[in-house]
């Protein structure tokens, strides 16, 4: 089942917010909208959110802190900008704390601006998918490293200086625990 990539939108004016969330919404795209910055972080610890839209200006919480408490509890969660006047130090503090994936101009102009909201979504789930292979990885390495711990040799057998590999012989015991007894047998009858 799949399910519409949710989009949580922040704005101290709340008629921005809510006419932001109606265009994702049309857009096919869940949305949750706020004018307070901590409900917003709710909802990313709640929810996977693909995609966070911030205004820059706020006064509890400027889009840039927002953004950066967002990518600390969900990296996955792609950040876009709102703002009414992008300076150097906005756009540099932007970049290098809330790693923001675009800014926006406000006045919105919407078609663009939906555009920029699906390649984020697009992004999202390219970030999740990579998380993902992390995640199965480590948890692979930790197997492995388990089994080795168990079984010397197990996962990663010993190799000789011509690349074949060394058979070490176990004692029959081993092979009981292992539930080899069939293995034991072939042994024994030669």
């Amino acid at each position: 089942m799949s399910h519409a990539p949710l989009v949580v939108c922040v704005d101290d004016d709340a008629a921005v917010a809510r006419a932001l969330s109606r265009s994702f919404q049309r857009e096919q795209l869940s949305s949750l909208a706020t004018t307070e910055p901590e409900e917003a972080l709710e909802w990313v610890l709640e929810n996977e959110v693909a995609v966070l839209v911030s205004d820059f200006n706020m006064p509890v919480m400027n889009g840039v802190e927002l953004a950066s408490r967002v990518r600390q509890l969900r990296p996955t969660t792609v950040r876009i900008l709102l703002t009414g006047n992008t300076d150097l130090d906005t756009a540099m503090a932007s970049i290098n704390q809330g790693e923001i994936f675009r800014f926006v101009q406000k006045p919105v102009h919407l078609a663009s601006f939906m555009t920029v909201v699906h390649e984020a979504v697009t992004y999202h789930r390219e970030l999740a998918a990579i998380a993902g292979e992390r995640e199965l990885a480590a948890r692979r390495e930790k197997l492995n490293a388990e089994l080795e711990a168990r079984y010397p040799m197990f996962t990663t057998p010993a190799r000789a200086h011509d690349g074949a590999y060394l058979v070490q012989r176990r004692p029959d015991a081993a092979y009981a625990e292992l539930g080899l007894e069939s293995l034991l047998e072939l042994r024994r009858t030669r």
